[in-house]
């Protein structure tokens, strides 16, 4: 799945229990404090990037998984 199919699953009104690694992530990125964010983001920069986008305009977009 896309990081924006799961994070429409988390968030929007399609919410159903998903255990897949990215939707666990997102769980943790919209938990972490400031400095727990950065860590994160160093390893998964786009996952943290989609949940910043989505906080700041309300849209889920579509990026590319990390590699």
């Amino acid at each position: 799945m896309s990081l924006k199919v799961d994070l429409e699953f988390l968030v929007g009104s399609r919410r159903e229990h998903q255990t897949n690694f990215s939707t666990r992530l997102f769980e943790l990125i919209l938990k972490a404090d400031g400095i727990n964010l950065e860590l994160i983001r160093k390893g998964f920069p786009n996952a943290v990037k989609t949940v910043e986008i989505w906080r700041a305009t309300g849209e889920i977009v579509d990026l590319p998984y990390d590699r």
